[in-house]
């Protein structure tokens, strides 16, 4: 058995190596993109396009394939000998800056538009943006912008038509009190720099006033003499405006509690009498319908009968 023993060890060790071949002479594909930069721009000019990242299916062996690796791998297209204007450029795999052992196998798209043109300075007006919405029962009232306008150095044919550039948003989420915000600008195609590359932002909120009509609202009597009791034949039609969350019955009914005076009544009978509202800060009366109700009056002792 012992004589056996080399040439056992002698045949693990071949197949450890047979494996460890398998393994690291596994090949594998992959999909990634790419970012594409355009450098030695001559100066005075600016290049851009409109794509910015290119799918690059590549392969290599597994061994080698990692995310890390990867992290840094970019398209590097020499714009420095492009005539102004349009240019379509073949991107080559020399192009593709790919870790030792990753071979690339296509490209897509194989080939992109370029556009070198002059830098020029604009003056454009600054539009604010923004999201979210203001605190229930409130609406943007007021908007500065400061500096109104800002210049902006782009390419030429990017902006030649171009007058206002936005700004990154603001977020009115749940506010209700002035507010100032110092914002970036929204980046755009072909836009290299802004002057200055901020503005300040006044928002100032206001009240969201509106208007609703409420039907059949109940009128409460007033006081009577005692041994009477009253009864309202007839509900209103009200007309009011105040602030769009407080407009519910429940709120106008509390705030405002249409009532009719009967302390002037001391027998029983059918009376028209008109209806009053208390004053309030928080709505307008706009109109009431009708302005004046029936209310019967009898004898208390006939309604416990």
């Amino acid at each position: 058995m012992l004589n056996n023993l080399p040439i056992k060890i002698t045949s693990i060790f071949l197949a450890i190596l047979l494996w460890l071949s398998l393994v690291t002479g596994e090949i594998q594909e992959l999909s990634l993109y790419v970012p594409v930069e355009l450098t030695n721009i001559p100066e005075g000019y600016v290049a851009v396009t409109d794509e910015h990242l290119i799918n690059v299916h590549a392969k290599g062996p597994r061994n080698l394939i990692s995310e890390e690796k990867f992290s840094d791998v970019n398209i590097e297209i020499d714009v420095s000998k492009m005539k102004p204007g349009y240019t379509n450029s073949i991107i080559n795999v020399q192009d593709i800056k790919m870790p030792p052992g990753i071979k690339v196998v296509n490209i897509e798209p194989a080939a992109i538009e370029i556009i070198v043109d002059s830098l020029v300075l604009k003056e454009m007006k600054v539009a604010p943006t923004f999201i979210g919405e203001p605190a229930l029962g409130y609406k943007v009232g007021l908007v500065n912008v400061f500096p109104e306008n800002v210049q902006v150095k782009a390419a030429s044919s990017k902006i030649v038509s171009q007058n206002t550039v936005e700004t990154l948003p603001v977020n009115l989420s749940e506010k209700n009190e002035s507010i100032t915000y110092s914002i970036g600008l929204k980046p755009y195609e072909g836009i290299q720099e802004y002057i200055p590359n901020q503005v300040e932002v006044f928002v100032v909120f206001k009240e969201d006033i509106q208007q609703k009509t409420l039907e059949d609202i109940k009128v409460r009597p007033g006081v009577l003499a005692d041994g009477l009791q009253a009864k309202i034949e007839d509900t209103i039609k009200l007309t009011v405006s105040g602030r769009v969350d407080l407009l519910e019955e429940s709120m106008l009914q509390s705030e405002l509690s249409p009532s009719v005076d009967l302390s002037t009544i001391s027998t029983k009978g059918k009376y028209l009498r008109k209806v009053k509202l208390n004053e309030s800060k928080l709505f307008e009366i706009l109109n009431i319908e009708p302005e004046k109700v029936r209310v019967e009056v009898f004898d208390e002792k006939i309604l416990r009968d």
